[in-house]
């Protein structure tokens, strides 16, 4: 019996532990989200996750192993609604701010900043309505500087939906999407495209590109970043970075 309620005891503090453990994440999550809604201007506050089992462990490493925050349909100038996230790797912290979630000061070791564009925006930059972007048959999902995708869409003028194949690929700072297998120039000319990625809402040029779920996804990725809010907006703004990747009023380039 004694040894039942020494067993009933330990589980009880396990759980108490568990519990508090995920409630200060999540205290941690809510600050980061309303933090990232305000300096960002967003309409909907962004979904949160902070990394780390426990959580609490980060008060004692002084390291949160994973940030993310994500927002979806952000309205972008040119693109209309896209989807965008930040992810963080690696971030030292004060032991406070692993309780408050005030990241303020604190380094990461990683920044990722990604963009999405589904069929709707894609297809506002194609003039195509009705655009479905897919996987490739027998071509598992790739990405790097080349990626490739199937797309479907109703060039204008046409009452059929045509479908191709494409390749993404970057080189340097611009982005080409060419068909493949196009059944005549029209309707290569017509899911052609050539996009300069300094323009899209990154801290710089896009370093990868690929095909998640239905969208193509731009990355940019930077290393040994100091982090203030606005680095952690899901969007670039105030121009954080200039055309070439670089930190503004920085005097060396980051990663």
């Amino acid at each position: 019996m004694k040894g039942r309620k020494i067993v009933s005891a330990g589980l009880a503090v396990v759980l108490l532990g568990a519990v508090v453990d995920l409630g200060t994440a999540m205290h941690a999550e809510h600050a980061i989200s309303t933090q990232v809604q305000s300096t960002a201007n967003l309409e909907t506050p962004p979904s949160v996750y902070v990394g780390g089992m426990p959580y609490l462990a980060a008060a004692v490493t002084k390291e949160i192993p994973l940030v993310e925050v994500h927002s979806t349909d952000v309205e972008v100038p040119v693109l209309g609604l896209v989807n965008a996230s930040t992810t963080l790797r690696d971030v030292t912290v004060e032991p406070q701010q692993v309780l408050s979630g005030q990241l303020a000061g604190a380094q990461a070791s990683t920044l990722s900043r990604s963009i999405s564009l589904d069929g709707v925006a894609l297809g506002r930059l194609l003039d195509m309505t009705d655009l479905d972007i897919a996987h490739p048959k027998n071509i598992s999902p790739g990405g790097g500087t080349s990626a490739e995708a199937t797309l479907t869409g109703t060039i204008a003028g046409d009452t059929e939906p045509t479908t191709v194949e494409v390749d993404l690929r970057l080189v340097g700072e611009r982005f080409y999407m060419r068909p493949t297998d196009a059944p005549d120039e029209r309707a290569r000319e017509a899911f052609s495209l050539s996009l300069d990625t300094r323009k899209l809402p990154l801290p710089g040029q896009a370093t990868k590109v690929s095909l998640r779920g239905g969208t193509i996804s731009f990355e940019v990725q930077r290393r040994d970043i100091p982090l203030h809010l606005g680095l952690l907006s899901p969007l670039e703004i105030d121009g954080e970075f200039d055309s070439n990747g670089k930190q503004a009023g920085a005097g060396t380039a980051a990663g």
